[in-house]
């Protein structure tokens, strides 16, 4: 069974703008593993030496056999910023627009 899927994500705690950029790199290889790189976007935010990298969907995605997706997903997600952010949090959102 197939659902539709948005989610947004925020990665906080890096600790600076050459290792938040580098977040941003590993978050855009995953989505192109993934095949949604063109469906969701990753942008890097900064103010007075705070960086954060933020994401999120364009539209909702549909997903088929989410239950094992979403979590796959998300681990993988806090597995490629820890590779080269290990101090970095990461936090996940998903919403469900068809259950509103």
């Amino acid at each position: 069974m197939s659902v539709n899927i948005e989610f947004s994500f925020r990665v906080s705690n890096v600790v600076d703008e050459a290792q938040a950029q580098a977040v941003v790199e590993e978050l855009r290889e995953l989505l192109r593993d993934e095949g949604i790189a063109d469906q969701v976007r990753v942008a890097l935010e900064g103010e007075g030496g705070v960086w954060l990298v933020v994401g999120e969907t364009d539209f909702p995605l549909i997903v088929s056999r989410s239950y094992l997706w979403c979590p796959k997903f998300e681990a993988s997600v806090a597995w490629y910023v820890k590779e080269v952010a290990p101090s970095a949090t990461v936090a996940l959102e998903w919403n469900y627009p068809d259950e509103a």
